[in-house]
């Protein structure tokens, strides 16, 4: 049965991030260019940047399922509400419900801390995403383009969900 567990050990944030090269590197395929994934994963993605994320007090969850990790997700407490800084699950179980598992869980932590919404960057190309952004209650609110270096840049809709 999958589940979403905190991770407390910093220990495992290197595994966190081998994962995170994985998924993007089948994730984003065809939806950016191989060297911004690359610059990306390195950036944002790496244990490096995870870890400082970690130690800023960035909240850190796998998604599991009988004791596999089959993705992540990373929270980030902001003045107004929740970020959802991170979400990628395995691209061979995708579809089969633990996304919707994780945003449910998402809204559920939002809520518990206190916020009244969550919201999240996704790629304004991504369709598949954003389909189940829609599907869990989220909402567009306006897109973003970002400069992040190298001469690349994100171009990502911001969506916003309620706290339940």
């Amino acid at each position: 049965m999958a589940e979403i567990i905190r991770i407390t050990d910093p220990d495992r944030i290197d595994g966190i991030a081998a994962l995170a090269d994985e998924i993007w590197h089948e994730c984003y395929k065809g939806i950016i260019s191989d060297a911004q994934i690359d610059y990306m994963v390195e950036n944002f993605q790496s244990s490096q940047a995870m870890l400082e994320l970690f130690e800023k007090g960035a909240e850190f969850y796998a998604v599991e399922d009988d004791g596999k990790t089959m993705g992540y997700l990373v929270l980030e407490k902001e003045k107004d509400a929740l970020f959802l800084s991170k979400l990628y699950i395995l691209s061979s179980i995708r579809g089969k419900g633990y996304g919707s598992l994780a945003l449910s869980f998402v809204k559920r932590r939002a809520k518990e801390l206190g916020y009244d919404s969550v919201y999240l960057h996704v790629n304004k190309y991504n369709a598949r995403a954003i389909k189940s952004y829609l599907a869990n209650g989220f909402v567009n609110e306006r897109d973003l383009d970002t400069e992040i270096g190298s001469g690349f840049v994100m171009e990502d809709h911001i969506m916003r969900a309620k706290a339940e």
